[in-house]
């Protein structure tokens, strides 16, 4: 898309003139001057303020944390963390090493998507990226592409992915195009995911001690 290259760092290029650009910092959230040698560079390079303004306004402003890039740190630990990726608008998972990175690093998917998406309109579920799962199977199914608001075919392994995961396309927009203002939840996300795959679970009887 268009904006994505909004979302670049400015490059001045290799050549040596001094040519007053403007760039979108992504950072910031706004349309910033740099100067531009002239050759060269990347799509983040507008003559004019406007011409930036007109390009990358449509970009939704998030918190400032949610803009940083995620930064598994130094250390050396295999911790499941999600960030904020402001290019897919989505957030995702990667792994944390334990110390330093940066403050867009939360422990579960439900504090990412409440702190970081800018509109939150359906089931925690529609947000989760594409999951082909762990087997071998290819079995057509329909996953919610949250930034393009709309329902894709995908290819499904037969096992373990994750709860974006629906038998038909009427099934995936009936679940994930809700209007409404409510924050998604986990807990409807897991419970709609178990129903759709047959899963049951089974509480353990209580042992019951005779007060004779």
């Amino acid at each position: 898309e268009k904006q994505l290259g909004c979302l670049l760092p400015p490059d001045e290029g290799p050549c040596r003139a001094l040519v007053p650009r403007w760039y979108y910092d992504r950072y910031t959230q706004s349309c910033q001057e740099f100067t531009y040698g002239g050759c060269h560079g990347n799509a983040n390079n507008f003559l004019t303020f406007d011409d930036c303004e007109k390009r990358c306004w449509t970009i939704k402003k998030v918190p400032k944390i949610c803009r940083l890039e995620a930064d598994g740190g130094p250390c050396r630990s295999h911790l499941r963390r999600f960030a904020f990726n402001l290019s897919s608008m989505r957030c995702e998972e990667f792994i944390y090493g334990g110390c330093y990175g940066n403050a867009n690093n939360f422990r579960d998917l439900q504090s990412c998507v409440d702190h970081c998406l800018p509109e939150k309109t359906g089931p925690l579920l529609c947000y989760s990226p594409k999951d082909e799962g762990l087997c071998s199977s290819s079995v057509p199914r329909y996953y919610y592409d949250s930034k393009t608001k709309s329902c894709k075919e995908f290819r499904y392994s037969g096992c373990g992915g994750n709860a974006n995961n629906f038998v038909t396309e009427a099934d995936c927009y009936n679940v994930c195009r809700k209007a409404g203002s409510q924050k998604p939840r986990l807990s409807k996300a897991g419970s709609a995911f178990r129903r759709r795959m047959g899963i049951k679970l089974v509480k353990r009887p209580q042992s019951s001690h005779p007060t004779s």
